[in-house]
């Protein structure tokens, strides 16, 4: 930092990002002379630092208007840290979270075309053998991880993705066709919560909610996982609202926009 970028307050890159902040989140494209009111910065500096980020892709300058616009290399940016990003970390203090509220087991699943992945898994400290195990692949249409990102599939993306499901009677209350489980996925749609009344495996129920990403894309679901006979009514409505919740706070930090 030189002492002229000492003097008039801020290293090179506070003055960087503070001009690339306003050319991004004002609604409404600016001027030269505006940037350097909003940013009160000395014309020769935001000058030079506007260049700089031109250069680099990151701010883009409309010779016809005279307005800067954000850049085009912000989306490689922006891609490049997203495909970084490992859900597992980001959800893991949501998972623990879960965890130390209900004792039972968590799991955090993908999915992969017809079929969830689960890549996370917290064990109930209680007796309780499950189908699951971290690397494990199971059935979409009968798992609530599963019917929580399907839920939120675009309609090709749906189609595809049922199209892989066998529908497979496991228990006496699996969804058996595709009619049952598009029913099923609309519910889930309005309240982003999603129910394994024992479909999978007899006795066992599940509470599970979607993570999205920064395009409101499904890209994961957590789900608390518990024998019936001792979750009541009242402590099941408790799963749903605190998986929804640390779904909700997970899909935040992956960017997705804020909704219900």
């Amino acid at each position: 930092m030189s002492e002229q970028d000492t003097k008039s307050g801020g290293s090179s890159l506070d003055k960087a990002l503070s001009l690339l902040q306003e050319v991004c989140m004002t609604p409404v494209p600016l001027r030269f002379a505006e940037l350097v009111e909003k940013t009160d910065l000395p014309k020769a500096t935001a000058h030079r630092t506007l260049t700089s980020l031109t250069e680099k892709g990151l701010i883009r300058f409309d010779e016809a208007t005279l307005l800067y616009h954000p850049g085009y290399g912000l989306l490689e940016l922006a891609h490049q840290a997203w495909s970084k990003i490992d859900v597992r970390d980001i959800a893991a203090d949501q998972i623990k979270h879960l965890w130390d509220e209900t004792s039972e087991t968590i799991h955090l699943a993908v999915l992969d075309r017809g079929d969830v992945i689960y890549i996370d898994k917290l064990e109930s400290q209680k007796s309780l053998r499950l189908f699951s195990a971290v690397g494990k692949k199971g059935p979409a249409y009968c798992t609530g991880v599963g019917k929580a990102m399907m839920a939120f599939l675009s309609e090709d993306q749906l189609a595809a993705a049922i199209k892989e499901q066998n529908f497979i009677k496991h228990t006496d209350s699996t969804l058996i066709n595709e009619d049952m489980l598009r029913e099923d996925l609309r519910k889930i749609r309005e309240s982003k919560i999603s129910l394994d009344l024992e479909e999978h495996e007899e006795g066992i129920q599940c509470a599970a909610s979607v993570i999205l990403n920064h395009r409101n894309e499904p890209i994961a679901a957590l789900s608390i996982t518990a024998p019936k006979f001792r979750v009541d009514d009242a402590r099941f409505q408790h799963f749903q609202t605190l998986v929804k919740d640390a779904c909700k706070k997970v899909s935040t930090r992956m960017g997705a926009m804020a909704s219900n």
